[in-house]
């Protein structure tokens, strides 16, 4: 009986070894495991929040997605139709964009719900973005620049309307210049279910090409997900004005990079 009793703390005290050693094997490797920073944001300097959607100039803006799953933002410039980062759509597989049918924009798109969707007919000015792909071999895109980004965008014409006239928000008739105050908001990565926005941030730069779409610099956090949303700026009226699409973000530090939806 004794002995019995003696074998079985024993066996005890072996399981407990072992689970500890487990445990502790799982605690290395979960301190190891890193989970990687997203593009486009300062997590030190945290200043995006949560916007509704029905408010101005919120309420352009929706979200693009497809029967693959691919998901963006995208706002209204007509009552049916859509600018979004071409990007979004492209298939780099088959050199291609997704079937129009197979997009659908979520207008007011907020936790599930949305204030009405819309399928695509057709991808309209999509040509710039297309030849560029078409030209790029193992990521070097042959007699262009490699930062070549501003082409970056398509517009998606709805099978009908959905917002009226009186809802959009016009496009700048100016291109901005340095330290003009901006709002950026989309459906981002760490925040898919709502529109996450920064109000407090700028243009920092601005690159001008005679024959396409300024490039412009901007301080606005960002990340995954916001690729196609639109940077609002206020006019001298006091009026909000569309300046530009965000197509890009900084790799390490807040901003990115977006395209004028002007050309001058």
């Amino acid at each position: 009986m004794r002995l019995s009793i003696n074998l079985f703390t024993i066996y005890v005290f072996i399981c407990a070894i072992t689970s500890m050693i487990i445990l502790n094997s799982n605690k290395v490797i979960a301190q190891d495991v890193q989970i990687p920073k997203l593009p486009g944001l300062n997590k030190e300097d945290e200043h995006r929040q949560t916007v509704d959607v029905s408010e101005e100039p919120w309420q352009i803006i929706g979200k693009v997605q497809t029967n693959a799953g691919k998901k963006c933002t995208g706002f209204l410039i007509s009552p049916r139709i859509v600018v979004t980062a071409a990007h979004c759509l492209w298939i780099k597989k088959t050199k291609q964009f997704f079937a129009p049918q197979s997009i659908h924009f979520l207008l007011g798109y907020q936790r599930q719900k949305y204030k009405i969707a819309a399928s695509v007919s057709r991808i309209l000015s999509f040509e710039a973005y297309r030849d560029l792909m078409m030209n790029r071999v193992d990521n070097l895109i042959l007699n262009k620049p490699l930062d070549d980004i501003v082409s970056d965008r398509v517009y998606l014409l709805l099978s009908k309307d959905i917002l009226p006239a009186s809802k959009l928000v016009p496009l700048a008739k100016d291109l901005p210049v340095e330290k003009t105050p901006l709002w950026l908001g989309g459906y981002e990565q760490d925040r898919q279910e709502v529109l996450y926005a920064d109000k407090n941030c700028e243009i920092s730069e601005r690159v001008y090409y005679p024959d396409k779409p300024s490039k412009l610099f901007h301080t606005c956090q960002a990340t995954y997900g916001s690729s196609g949303a639109p940077l609002f700026t206020k006019n001298t009226d006091g009026k909000w004005t569309i300046v530009g699409i965000q197509v890009a973000a900084f790799d390490g530090k807040s901003g990115g990079i977006a395209g004028s939806l002007i050309q001058k």
